[in-house]
């Protein structure tokens, strides 16, 4: 669909019981937004530090995997945990930059009680620490009734999203702090 518009420039004077109001009015032609242009305003908005609208990824997430929006939004705070928990603050600093909301996604985590195995494995160094976070995945994605298989997908739709939104270092980084499969 094209939308196009009459430029319009006009003046109205009034004259009232109190005075001289003057309006003026201008249209624009929507018709003339290219996707350059639509890249450029991403861009833009981007270099200006205006954060990524976390709701529209969530729909769109919910949408092609064909799940609920607090579901979906319940799964990013799983996956942001365990970036969280397997990244430099540093870089986990990006991600939250792209996602100034991370904290409320955290927050709608599952909270899930550590197994035994889990904290055996929390004192086996880097490899212990990447299978703890697929136990507590398991866990997490378990009580949100999602399929483990459908993890990768979550994966892929949140980092895609990121990066076609201009954040391609923060949807670079958020994959380093999920590589534990």
């Amino acid at each position: 669909m094209k939308f196009s518009t009459i430029c319009l420039s006009t003046s109205i004077t009034l004259i009232s019981l109190t005075g001289l109001s003057s309006f003026s009015a201008t249209a624009v032609d929507f018709g003339s937004i290219s996707k350059t242009s639509t890249e450029q305003l991403k861009s833009a908005a981007k270099d200006l530090d205006v954060p990524l609208q976390t709701n529209a990824m969530i729909e769109y997430a919910a949408k092609q995997l064909n799940l609920s929006e607090s579901t979906v939004a319940a799964s990013f705070g799983s996956l942001l945990k365990v970036a969280k928990d397997n990244l430099s603050q540093e870089n986990f600093a990006l991600i939250s930059k792209a996602v100034p909301d991370a904290q409320s996604y955290l927050d709608k985590a599952p909270k899930v009680e550590k197994s035994s195995f889990s904290s055996f494995l929390s004192s086996a160094g880097d490899v212990g620490k990447k299978a703890e976070s697929v136990d507590y995945l398991n866990s997490a994605f378990e009580k949100l009734g999602i399929s483990k298989e459908k993890v990768p997908e979550l994966i892929n739709s949140f980092s895609g999203y990121l990066d076609k939104s201009g954040y391609k270092e923060a949807a670079t980084i958020l994959k380093q702090g999920l590589d534990l499969f």
